[in-house]
This record gives C-alpha cells, sequence and structure tokens, in this order.
C-alpha cells in the first residue's frame, strides 16, 4: 500500500533567505520542491548570480507564478549545441 505524505511550506524543511528574495525547500522522497517569493525588482542574475560569479544557474527549473509575473531567459552553453 502507498503512503501518503502531506507536507506544507510554513514548515519548510530549508530556508535560503538572499538579497530582495527567499527559497522555502521541502524534502519529499528524492525530491525537492520549493516556494520563491521575490521582491520587486529581483534578478537572478545581480542578486544570486553576481554572488557566485555567474550568467545563469545551473540548475533546470519547472515553476509556475502563483501572483504578480515574471520573466525569463533561457540560454544554450556550449555543452548543449
Amino acid at each position: 500500500m502507498h503512503e501518503v505524505v502531506l507536507r506544507r511550506f510554513e514548515r519548510p524543511d530549508e530556508v535560503r533567505v538572499f538579497e530582495k528574495g527567499k527559497f522555502e525547500l521541502i524534502h519529499i522522497g528524492g525530491m525537492t520542491i520549493g516556494r520563491a517569493t521575490y521582491e520587486p525588482g529581483w534578478r537572478w542574475s545581480v542578486h544570486v548570480g553576481r554572488a557566485l560569479g555567474k550568467a545563469s544557474c545551473d540548475v533546470e527549473h519547472v515553476g509556475t507564478v502563483i501572483a504578480g509575473c515574471a520573466t525569463a531567459r533561457w540560454t544554450m552553453d556550449a555543452s548543449s549545441r
């Protein structure tokens, strides 16, 4: 029989706070599910990437915008060509 697991973001396993935003993470089985909250004006390239010395994120994402709006830019690196 399968076990049902119910998790809520009110009690995340991990919270990552950064300039103008935060990630709340929940680990379920072998997956990590996150909720991101960004303040107006937040940009990955400025508020995360600059500190990492990167122009883009190395992680693939699937996301849904619940409120507000978001713009994403996909770039193909040399290893993907």
